[in-house]
């Protein structure tokens, strides 16, 4: 078999090629070639920038299938092939002989020159849902080994200035079989970035791999899996880049510590809740696994949110705690109809209500919604419709004092922690800041 090593030079980047790049292939290939015959270097020039790094790798695929060449292997003229690389490969494709293509660890130099595996990588990569469940930056980086036929069944964009790369590995964990593994193929050297007119920043590639990795996530069902306190949830990820699913990618539940405040509140020991903002499920999931609640009453509006929510509610087998009674449908003072906007489509969270005679979302006061429900807890994210919520939900409350968690906007600060809470009979025992917002926690002086 033969593999080519395929490496754009762009500009500023000849001295890196002779002093480190070209002498590692030749220190691999000495120590050994693994299953190949043959290792043939493509070194393709583009030190004047005038093709881009995305037309010199396609040049050179092209040149690999001509010349029948079996494997090609990407490495950055800033980059320095691992000694063992050739034989780490070969027994991983003797192990696993489908692969089409091959990733190693993440390895980089540190500021002392010394190769350093990037904290928080998986080890292990087998399928398109475990990859799209790795932010980018810990995932993969361009040294792989591909079959030249897959490779060049693709291509890199040449209308890309950056993040061709992910667009790249994408394609071919959508039709190819990939895998990552622990071994060391090369060592990149950060902040070697070629200069040029195409030249692109580490906040460009981030920016549009980010956008990248969230299209695919509408094509695939991914997990994220969550632990606290010994037990593990399901929340299905679309968006990346939401601050919930973000929080969710990291296998964390999403404002863990204002839980936590609220654990220490409650006294009933299966509580029913209303979660008056459910979004997606995220206190929802916790309140059920957490509190052992025994009802949980969710109340969001957001046709955008809901179907998540379905989505986590059954994958943790929380259908039977669940009222359903309330979504589909928002809290507020008194029944009117609204439609929905959402200021940043990274915060699903952040959507809120604007009253609209012809709106298709409707609002219920949390009395008239519950009924003679006994309630221990509420919870309250409306978006600035906070001390709506309240009024609606008088009678309730007056009734059945649950403790109240409820996230404020500045502007109604006042209103709630001095009159609200004087005229209720409540108290706040803790708190939470944020840049425009203060969760309160409140229970009743008696």
């Amino acid at each position: 078999m033969i593999c080519a090593i395929i490496t754009p030079v762009g500009p500023g980047h000849e001295a890196l090629l002779e002093q480190s790049c070209r002498p590692s292939i030749a220190r691999a290939e000495a120590y050994r070639r693994g299953p190949f015959d043959e290792i043939r270097h493509y070194v393709m020039d583009d030190t004047q920038g005038r093709h881009g790094r995305s037309n010199r790798r396609n040049d050179a695929l092209r040149r690999a299938r001509e010349e029948a060449v079996d494997w090609v292997f990407f490495l950055d003229a800033d980059d320095v092939l691992a000694p063992n690389a050739f034989e780490a490969f070969g027994r991983c494709l003797a192990a696993e002989p489908g692969l089409d293509a091959l990733w190693g660890l993440i390895c980089a130099f540190d500021d002392a020159g010394e190769p350093q595996l990037r904290e928080g990588q998986p080890e292990h990569i087998d399928t398109r849902a475990e990859l799209l469940a790795v932010p980018p930056f810990l995932s993969l980086q361009i040294g792989a080994f591909v079959r030249t036929e897959c490779a060049a069944r693709f291509g890199f964009d040449p209308a890309m200035d950056t993040g061709e790369d992910f667009k790249f590995y994408y394609q071919l964990w959508a039709h190819c079989r990939c895998a990552k593994r622990p071994e060391i193929f090369f060592v990149n050297r950060r902040g070697a970035h070629s200069s040029g007119p195409r030249a692109a920043t580490g906040q460009d590639w981030a920016a549009c791999v980010s956008a990248q990795w969230a299209e695919q996530l509408q094509e695939v069902p991914v997990w994220a899996t969550l632990s606290a306190n010994g037990i593990e949830a399901r929340m299905r990820v679309t968006n990346p880049n939401d601050l919930i699913q973000a929080a969710h990618l990291r296998g964390e539940f999403f404002e863990a510590d204002s839980l936590e405040k609220l654990r220490a509140l409650i006294r009933n020991p299966a509580p029913r809740v209303v979660e008056v903002g459910a979004n997606i499920g995220n206190h929802v999931v916790w309140y059920a696994q957490q509190l052992d609640a025994e009802r949980i009453y969710p109340v969001e509006p957001n046709p955008a949110a809901l179907d998540l929510l379905d989505q986590n509610i059954a994958a943790n087998g929380l259908g039977p705690r669940i009222d359903r009674r309330g979504m589909g449908l928002g809290a507020g003072s008194r029944r009117a109809r609204y439609v929905t906007e959402t200021a940043d489509a990274d915060n699903l969270g952040a959507t809120r209500l604007v009253e609209a005679e012809d709106g298709g979302i409707e609002t219920e006061t949390l009395d008239a919604l519950l009924g003679e429900d006994r309630i221990d807890v509420i919870k309250i994210d409306a978006e600035g419709m906070e001390l709506d919520v309240l009024e609606g939900a008088a009678s309730l409350i007056a009734r059945d004092r649950p403790v109240i968690w409820i996230e404020v906007l500045r502007p109604n600060m006042l209103a709630f922690a001095q009159k609200w809470c004087r005229q209720a009979g409540y108290r706040i025992v803790d708190s939470t800041a944020y840049v425009n917002t203060i969760d309160y926690f409140a229970i009743p002086k008696d």
